[in-house]
Formats: C-alpha cells, sequence, structure tokens
C-alpha cells in the first residue's frame, strides 16, 4: 500500500500581493504573525503542519480517498495476473469475491450467469472477469475429498494445492498466464474443473496428485503421468514432465516406491475409454501428473519439507515451458496402455457443497 503523505496549505497566486493593497487590518494580522514565526525559530519549535491525509498520487483515481481495511488488502488466494483489464463481456471464467473460479456461461448487463464449482447454474454481480488462460493447473481432490493420507497424517489435497500455487508463481515469473482450477480447500467436481480449462481456452491443462498404495521398492521416483490416448501433443507434454519431475526428485535420496510400468502412458478402462476423468474430459492436450507416492512413509517425509515443495513446483513449471517454447519430444513413455478402472467414489457431485461465492 502507497505510503500517505501529510502535507501544508499553499496559497494559491490568484493575485498580486505587496503591503501597500492589504487593508490596514489585516497589515495588523500580519504583522503579528511574522512576529510568532520568527519568535519560533529563535526557539527551535516548527510551525505545525495540517493534519489532513491526503491520499498518494500512486493510488487509482476511483480508489482516492477511501482506504481499504487492513482485512481487504490481503487475501489467502491467488487471483491470476492480467496485463491488461479484461472487458466484461468478454468474460470465460470469473473470480469471485471470495477467490474462486467458476465458468461463465453468460454476461448480461446486469450478472454473470455462472456454473458453481458443484455444478449449479447461479449468478453474480460481482467478480474479476478472465477472458483467456495457456495454462490450468488442478490441484486434484478438495474439500471432504481428502485424497491419500500420509502416515504422518499430510493430506493429500493439502499438498497438491500449494505445489499448484507454487508452480503458478513460478509460471507467472515466465510471462505465462496460469489459472487454477481449486484454489482452496472446496469440493470441486471434474466436470467442472475440466469446463474451466474448456471455457479458458486454454493450451494445456495438468491435474496434479500424489499416489498410493506402495507398490516394488525401487531406486529411482515412481513419478507416473498419464496421457490422452490417441493425443500426440498430451503424449509430449506427459514425456517433457516426466523427465523434469523424476530428474528432479532424483536429487533426493529417499527409498521409493513404484509400479512396474511407471512412466508417461495412457490408462484406459474396461470400455477402451481414458479412464481419468480430468484425462477425458478437457479438450486441450491433459495430463494427470502422479508426483511420488504419498502412502510410502519416507516419501510421505519428504512431501512436508519445504525444499521438496519447491523443487516439484519448478520441475512442473520447466516441463509446461518446454512445452510451449519448444518441439522437444520428451521421454519416459510406456507403450502398452494400462487398463484400470476407477470405481467412481471421487470426482462426481452427488452430495457436494458449493463453498461461499460473495
Amino acid at each position: 500500500m502507497a505510503m500517505l503523505a501529510l502535507v501544508s496549505e499553499r496559497i494559491a497566486p490568484d493575485r498580486p500581493r505587496n503591503c501597500f493593497t492589504v487593508p490596514v487590518h489585516k497589515a495588523a494580522a500580519v504583522l503579528v504573525g511574522i512576529c510568532l514565526l520568527c519568535a519560533a525559530c529563535v526557539t527551535g519549535e516548527r510551525p505545525v503542519l495540517t493534519g489532513e491525509m491526503l491520499p498518494s498520487t500512486t493510488m487509482p483515481e476511483d480508489e482516492q480517498g477511501a482506504l481499504p481495511a487492513a482485512s481487504e488488502t490481503t487475501t489467502s488466494v491467488a487471483e491470476p495476473t492480467v496485463s491488461e483489464q479484461v472487458a466484461r463481456e468478454d468474460a470465460r471464467a470469473l473470480v469471485t469475491p471470495t477467490g474462486v473460479i467458476v465458468p461463465v456461461l453468460e454476461v448480461t448487463p446486469e450478472e454473470f450467469v455462472i456454473r458453481t464449482p458443484c455444478g449449479e447454474t447461479s449468478s453474480l454481480t460481482l467478480g474479476t472477469p478472465i477472458a483467456v488462460a495457456r495454462v490450468v493447473l488442478d490441484p486434484g481432490h478438495g474439500g471432504e475429498e481428502s485424497g491419500a493420507v500420509g502416515p504422518n497424517g499430510l493430506q493429500e489435497k493439502d499438498l497438491n494445492l500449494e505445489i499448484a500455487q507454487r508452480a503458478m508463481r513460478k509460471l507467472e515469473e515466465r510471462g505465462i498466464s496460469v489459472v487454477l482450477a481449486r484454489t482452496d480447500d472446496y469440493r470441486i467436481p471434474l466436470s467442472t474443473r475440466a469446463e474451466i480449462g474448456n471455457r479458458l481456452g486454454a493450451e494445456v491443462m495438468v491435474s496434479i496428485h500424489h499416489n498410493a498404495p506402495n507398490w516394488l521398492d525401487s531406486n529411482i521416483p515412481g513419478s507416473e503421468i498419464f496421457v490422452q490416448s490417441g493425443s500426440t501433443e498430451s503424449r509430449r507434454l506427459g514425456g517433457l514432465l516426466y523427465e523434469e519431475i523424476v530428474g528432479a526428485l532424483l536429487q533426493f535420496d529417499v527409498a521409493w516406491t513404484t509400479n512396474d510400468d511407471a512412466g508417461a502412458l495412457a490408462v484406459l478402462n474396461s470400455d477402451g475409454e481414458d479412464a481419468y476423468g480430468m484425462i477425458r474430459r478437457p479438450e486441450m492436450p491433459a495430463v494427470l501428473a502422479e508426483f511420488g507416492y504419498l502412502s510410502n512413509p519416507a516419501e510421505a517425509d519428504l512431501f512436508l519439507t519445504d525444499e521438496y515443495r519447491d523443487v516439484a513446483a519448478e520441475a512442473l513449471a520447466a516441463g509446461i515451458e518446454r512445452y510451449l517454447f519448444t518441439d522437444d519430444p520428451g521421454s519416459g513413455f510406456v507403450d502398452e496402455p494400462r487398463i484400470f478402472t476407477p470405481d467412481g467414489s471421487t470426482g462426481g457431485s452427488g452430495g457436494c457443497i458449493d463453498p461461499p461465492l460473495e
């Protein structure tokens, strides 16, 4: 917040002043004032400046004279950065007054018609419009859906959000616009997560996760990047993220666990479709990244550290940057798809309760 300065009043030079044009009674008053000022200089006292606080010239004109309360100047949710103001009618998504990102279905002169996190149609009169984002990061799980829980009590939903927030900041520092599908600890079905990316026309969508249960002991991280079957761009994105994440995590001396076909691979259900909703629903190249195994005690303790979280976020940002700005093919590909059908116990809208939106 800009500092506010105390300033003294200034006499406007609206007409010439001299001793011959000042009335006698005013001349006497001026003489008394001069004497008092001289006395103050002798005694070391200073004339008192006015106590009026004027708005800083660095504040926007529409905010001058009305400073927000301290609680209004900070937020726990990082809003997406934009280089220029988005016209109301161009809104494809909205940052609600509570910091939740929601898809915009329609804009009228009076309101934004939105999809709530739980998939309901509603409306808001206030919010920050977003027209486009190159990248959407989806922190897996949230709310009552905790995801995996480590032996140390670390919940996957919290770890996923922390990695996403850090990666968002790192991508923004690279000049890449980013939106988070989930900005706090609330439940949001897969359909709404994907709709945010689809409405914004994102070039990349990455769903962030940490795995369970334990499998085989390994000397290298068991990171898995699930890609869209039949999409060469999703496969390339997955290969680049696999390179960056595994390469970055190798610096940690940990007793890893892994599946026997870990790598960048497609996972198909019994119908031959992409098994995971965050692979199947997005219209852009999308992947689901399992960084490691939260169920493994050694990895769970590592995931508690600030060092791991920063390294993981940097690896995610670096992989996305390479995908957007290079033709690098990536590596770690597994040609044979894994066959797995999720039980459908998470990711749906049944029983979902929307977070406050205003």
